[in-house]
């Protein structure tokens, strides 16, 4: 099925992704000028990879259009679990950045160059911790098969307002690389985020659920290819004990990780209950009917 083959171009992508980006920032990057030594080969090489998966996965999704249907929540302690990890993620985010600010305040010294800028620090910061309790609530759901937001649709915007903070701070303060292929990398997997985390409320809050859910997966499997291969690369690098300046702090990486580890799984939740399959293809579960919906016997 396409969407099945989406999701594996997807792990592929971000696998390969991240793979080329690490050989390129290890043996292709001079950490005291910040420049490629290979004339940006490497990078272009990662970036051409990435954004072919990203095509490649989007084009079996919109093929697969016809068979996406409404969410169906299910019991699975695996999507509960990444959802309270990165809720706990965000909310931790939130306090490290608060008691950055008020040291700024004190010192003068900032580990988050966003605290120079009060407002926007502050708003991203209250956007991660309103984002982590909204994901420790909905995991909840997960666990006991529910959906913890269909009466409380609007309650899930606060993911909506997390990545619009993110993509305005990742844009003001951390896309001043000298590389194009390091700058596109952070805006355009904020960007994605942000897409995704919309038609995720959507879908939650039951408006639209099929094209909800068609555009969820179109945008997700992007934000989730570009936003781990940027993150979990730099991470990694970090662990290796290389760093260089312009990179966004790691804890929001590991934030933004996070969140794009949930799309992962939730993408893959979907398309084991919320999909129909085609005629003649086998089925791991029927798709149960809408529980509001009455069938009349004939």
């Amino acid at each position: 099925m396409n969407v099945l083959n989406a999701l594996k171009v997807t792990c592929v992508g971000f696998a390969g992704g991240v793979l080329l980006r690490v050989v390129h920032m290890l043996y292709f990057y001079d950490y005291d000028t910040g420049f490629a030594t290979d004339g940006g080969l490497t990078a272009w090489l990662c970036l051409g990879f990435t954004v072919a998966a990203c095509a490649l996965a989007c084009v079996m999704c919109f093929r697969s259009r016809r068979y996406f249907g409404p969410y169906v929540p299910r019991k699975n302690a695996g999507l509960g679990a990444v959802a309270a990890i990165s809720g706990l993620i965000l909310i931790l985010s939130s306090v490290l950045q608060l008691v950055d600010y008020i040291n700024y305040k004190k010192t003068g010294f900032a580990s988050f160059e966003s605290s120079e800028r009060g407002v926007l620090h502050l708003l991203f910061s209250a956007a991660c911790l309103l984002f982590g309790f909204v994901q420790l609530y909905a995991s909840i759901g997960f666990f006991m098969g529910k959906n913890n937001l269909e009466r409380a649709p609007l309650l899930y915007l606060a993911a909506v307002l997390w990545g619009i903070a993110y993509l305005v701070l990742v844009y003001v303060f951390y896309a001043r690389s000298s590389s194009f292929v390091e700058n596109f990398f952070a805006v355009m997997g904020g960007a994605s985020m942000l897409l995704a985390l919309f038609y995720l409320c959507k879908l939650l809050a039951g408006v639209d659920e099929e094209g909800a859910a068609k555009r969820l997966f179109v945008t997700g499997l992007t934000a989730v290819i570009l936003t781990v291969t940027y993150a979990l690369s730099n991470l990694a690098l970090l662990a290796l004990g290389k760093s260089y300046s312009g990179e966004i702090p790691a804890m929001m990486q590991l934030s933004s990780l996070g969140v794009a580890a949930f799309l992962l799984v939730f993408l893959v939740t979907f398309r084991r209950y919320s999909i129909s399959r085609p005629v003649g293809e086998e089925q791991e579960e029927p798709v149960p009917a809408r529980p509001n919906k009455r069938f009349r016997a004939d």
